[in-house]
């Protein structure tokens, strides 16, 4: 068996994004190495960033860190993270707290008789396609 898991890299802001994503999805942080703790040449000003952290929360689960020091991230609009709800309370939920400080790029519309669809990129340029599968 295969598992895909995404992995974010959100420079200089991991730690609150944690935060944010934890009360977003009622999820956890289960697991956080600071740079200190590797084997990473790092400034003493970096060292106490996050080298690595996993999050999760039901059925959500991805990777997260600061990215190395001198690293530049581009944030661009190529990939996004779609979930999937059956309950439109719990959808409408994610998206009033996804969407604080973000920016709403499609509101919400029907895709088809079954679906409804909001997308929006968030604080941390991570877009998220919020889809309500009517059951």
């Amino acid at each position: 068996m295969k598992t895909l898991v995404a992995y974010f890299t959100i420079k200089g802001r991991t730690e609150e994004a944690l935060e944010f994503y934890e009360e977003c999805f009622n999820g956890k942080t289960t697991f956080v190495q600071r740079f200190s703790e590797t084997p990473y040449q790092v400034s003493d000003i970096y060292k106490n960033k996050i080298a690595h952290a996993e999050f999760k929360a039901e059925n959500i689960h991805f990777y997260i860190s600061d990215g190395f020091e001198k690293e530049d991230v581009n944030y661009g609009n190529g990939i996004g993270m779609t979930i999937n709800f059956d309950n439109p309370v719990e959808h409408k939920s994610v998206f009033e707290k996804l969407k604080v400080d973000g920016n709403i790029t499609s509101d919400f519309f029907e895709t088809t008789i079954e679906t409804n669809l909001v997308c929006v990129l968030d604080k941390f340029g991570i877009h998220w396609y919020l889809n309500y599968i009517k059951v």
